[in-house]
């Protein structure tokens, strides 16, 4: 049975985006990262002092504040793979699009694109991927059943949601996406957003707009 998951945030760049760490147990050596949106020294060294090294980053979308830190970490560990949905690559490889493009033209390619309703196995248990567009078209969320967490990038918040008036946004799409997640998952839930403190699936469907 596998340990269980350590879960390290670090809130980095200007909007403080929400990079998560992953390790299997606080002793573990291998990390997952997620969302790493910005300051890649902080990141660098806050996994300098956990004591691991990143086997594989996970984007939940392409926007700048969330992929701002992923060629920095991959250059200081070449063998980090680096995952994202099926639907993001235009958006990670258009700085316009992913809105870099006022700070430093980011773009990145990940080395596996990701589909709905897929399992990788990652840190001695499975994550789910849940395509959740709304946000983006190619946003998407990592559910792990073991531990009953929801990583969410920013399709949902505690009491909010994502903005979709950036390119590829649809706020139809994101309520469907909403509703889709707080009807599947158990309600005990933890959902770890990009931004701001977590929440549950109760919590939230509790909240005046998420009516089920």
């Amino acid at each position: 049975m596998s340990e269980k998951l350590w879960v390290g945030c670090l809130r980095v760049g200007p909007i403080e985006t929400n990079c998560y760490i992953l390790k299997e147990g606080q002793e573990g050596k291998e990390a997952v990262l997620i969302d790493p949106g910005d300051d890649a020294e902080r990141i660098l060294d806050a996994l300098k002092t956990a004591g691991a090294e990143p086997s594989t980053i996970l984007l939940t979308h392409g926007h700048y504040d969330h992929i701002l830190a992923v060629n920095a970490i991959r250059d200081a560990y070449p063998s980090c793979r680096i995952l994202a949905g099926e639907l993001e690559r235009p958006m990670l490889e258009n700085s316009s699009l992913n809105t870099s493009f006022f700070r430093c033209d980011c773009v990145v390619t990940p080395d596996e694109y990701l589909a709905d309703g897929q399992d990788i196995e990652l840190l001695g248990r499975t994550f789910r991927v849940f395509s959740t567009p709304g946000h983006t078209a190619g946003s998407i969320c990592f559910y792990t059943e073991a531990d009953g967490i929801l990583f969410s990038g920013d399709t949902i918040f505690c009491e909010g949601y994502g903005r979709t008036d950036l390119p590829t946004g649809s706020t139809k799409a994101l309520m469907e996406s909403l509703r889709t997640l707080l009807t599947t998952l158990p309600e005990e839930t933890v959902i770890l957003p990009g931004h701001g403190g977590r929440t549950t699936v109760s919590h939230e469907r509790l909240i005046e707009g998420f009516a089920l």
